[in-house]
């Protein structure tokens, strides 16, 4: 996670629900002789059974239960044991469910992939939970931002003028444990967090946050409170420069080799968390390709300097305080990083950097960046 979220952060209400009335169901059926109306809770149990479709999926999980009472009461216990879903990422000894076998697997994920899906939009339960999934993201959004916090690159979603919560447009729930292979966690308060579309579909997918294909069980950030674990205090942008002769010879369009993620002081349990991050939304890679792509333009429309001594005054002012907009701004955070690198050098790296960045206005030829940026 780079940015903590605000400890007030709510969980969203409709899942609270819609869990707690697949632990009930589970509970109710280590008994059951038969499906019915009495495995269910009173409230939200009632709008699960009047919904058809939602119906038959939970017959279809107590169809696929083990026969025995105790392999129900195993099964409960596992799930209901992982209800701190903290845990899971903290203590790499706890275990997690194990689900077989296949049938009951399946039946389990299209239960609670319905659920959050489909039962969630429910009038009844939306009436219960006085909630909806897009209240719920707009509440979350004004406890923090509308910027994605676990890359801090991309904006969530983009809100509309004068239309009420309900309606507005929301942000993709990126599944910390992801659905297919964590069913049971599916509709868990705890296990989703709004993010960019690139972290959620583009680069984290399905890819398993606990286990690492080649180490095994890892740790990793658990972003929503009770812990606002964040790393982005530790990390720093390290780039490398052509040198400005090669540059010019081969009319190359980057005037940076590199752009390195670093974190020197993080602790090895920090370190292990971090890599974790970085396997699942490769924020290193897309912040290269940023950083290297338009490093002459940015800078030149961000500061506009007038000369050297000038572009040296600018960067030392943008380094005396964190940006009040870095959480809010996309990209803001990395290039304030890449600043602070640039402010430590000696005068001697800052002259290289000041003739790459003349090198590329005479490029191309008066272009002015802000034009290009918007700055």
């Amino acid at each position: 996670m780079l940015f903590p979220l605000d400890p007030n952060t709510p969980k969203c209400k409709v899942f609270e629900k819609l869990n707690a009335e697949l632990i009930h169901f589970l509970h109710q059926s280590i008994n059951a002789k038969r499906f019915t109306r009495k495995l269910f809770s009173i409230a939200t149990g009632q709008e699960c059974w009047d919904n058809q479709p939602t119906k038959e999926k939970f017959e279809i999980v107590f169809r696929t239960l083990p026969v025995s009472v105790a392999d129900r009461q195993k099964l409960y216990d596992s799930i209901q044991n992982c209800q701190n879903l903290p845990l899971l990422f903290r203590d790499k000894t706890v275990p997690i469910p194990n689900i077989t076998p296949v049938k009951l697997f399946d039946s389990l994920k299209s239960l609670t992939t319905h659920l959050f899906t489909r039962t969630k939009d429910l009038a009844g339960i939306r009436r219960l939970a006085t909630e909806s999934i897009e209240e719920h993201y707009q509440t979350y959004v004004r406890s923090n931002s509308e910027l994605c916090f676990l890359c801090g690159i991309s904006s969530l979603a983009q809100n509309r003028f004068n239309i009420k919560d309900d309606d507005q447009w929301r942000a993709d729930y990126d599944h910390l444990l992801c659905k297919d292979k964590y069913p049971a966690f599916s509709c868990h308060p705890d296990n989703f967090i709004p993010t960019c579309h690139i972290c959620n579909s583009k680069a984290k997918g399905a890819k398993d946050i606990l286990w690492d294909d080649k180490s095994g069980r890892r740790k990793a950030f658990f972003p929503l409170p009770p812990f606002q674990e964040s790393f982005y205090h530790l990390v720093r942008l390290v780039p490398a420069f052509a040198d400005l002769a090669d540059f010019r010879a081969n009319n190359d369009i980057s005037p940076l080799k590199a752009a390195r993620l670093q974190w020197p002081t993080a602790t090895p349990d920090e370190r292990e968390m971090i890599k974790a991050w970085i396997d699942l939304y490769q924020v290193p890679k897309r912040v290269a390709e940023r950083i290297t792509s338009t490093f002459c333009e940015y800078i030149d429309a961000d500061c506009t300097p007038d000369n050297f001594d000038d572009f040296c005054d600018q960067i030392n002012r943008k380094c005396r305080r964190e940006p009040a907009d870095m959480k809010v701004m996309e990209w803001r955070f990395w290039w304030y990083r890449l600043y602070q690198w640039l402010n430590e050098q000696s005068d001697d790296i800052k002259l290289e950097a000041w003739e790459l960045i003349r090198w590329k206005q005479q490029l191309v030829n008066g272009n002015h960046a802000a034009q290009t940026f918007g700055i």
